[in-house]
């Protein structure tokens, strides 16, 4: 393969960053238009070609509508957004109230997500992935208790990505790897909320022996109970913070 040397961030996608930020912060709002090309190409001190792939590269996230002689028009993102940019919106909105709706709407999308993962672990169970679920399980009962709240998120994502290579399913990998980047952005903001109890991991333990048991749909219920405690406790001591930030 001839591959060549690139830039780590080209110019037009470093614009591409600022527009977007500026949309998902709200300080341009969904009906107001952007400055003409050569307005905005002399703002960002480039030319109208690279700004023009800029501008693409926010279209094409359903943050503005480029119209031929009708200007640029900034979408209501919360309607034509895409998946892509919910971790945007964690790290660049200014409405706390936002965030937290955001948050919380994704990890309700995780734990529905999860559970139909584990089901069909289940049902594609073998040794060899058995084996490699007991051994995340078994890291992280070995940390109970742990003051170092990276190593308890980091072994969570560790357990879990192993369920969900055990389904052998692309699809459901980048699912995982979407929500996972999310969760990331919560964890970078709530870190102190993480930690392995034995409770915790009892719960881990009975997702673990439903896989092994080749049980789908104790898998789904066992997981899915797992997850929606974790976010009620969650949402409980969210809601103190954005009571108190808002």
């Amino acid at each position: 393969m001839n591959f060549t040397k690139v830039e780590k961030i080209n110019i037009s996608e470093q614009i591409a960053i600022k527009i977007r930020e500026a949309i998902i912060s709200e300080e341009i709002r969904a009906g107001q238009k952007l400055p003409s090309e050569r307005k905005l190409a002399e703002r960002f001190g480039t030319n109208r070609n690279t700004l023009r792939e800029a501008l693409k590269i926010v279209e094409r996230d359903g943050l503005i509508k480029i119209r031929q002689g009708g200007g640029i028009e900034v979408l209501d993102f919360k309607k034509e957004g895409k998946i892509n940019l919910l971790s945007a919106i964690i790290k660049n909105t200014k409405n706390n109230k936002f965030k937290y709706e955001v948050i919380f709407d994704s990890l309700r999308v995780r734990s529905a997500g999860l559970a139909e993962i584990a089901r069909i672990s289940a049902e594609k169970r073998d040794e060899a992935n058995v084996e490699s679920i007991k051994k995340a399980l078994e890291e992280i009962k070995s940390h109970i208790g742990t003051p170092d709240k990276e190593l308890s998120y980091n072994l969570e994502m560790k357990f879990l990505r192993t369920i969900v290579e055990s389904t052998k399913s692309m699809v459901l990998m980048w699912f995982f790897n979407t929500i996972k980047d999310i969760t990331d952005d919560a964890f970078a903001e709530f870190s102190y909320l993480w930690n392995i109890s034995e409770e915790y991991c009892k719960s881990q333990e009975r997702i673990f022996n439903a896989i092994k048991e080749a049980n789908p749909e104790q898998a789904y219920l066992v997981t899915k109970e797992h997850f929606d405690n974790l976010d009620k406790k969650l949402f409980n001591l969210f809601k103190e913070v954005k009571d108190a930030q808002i």
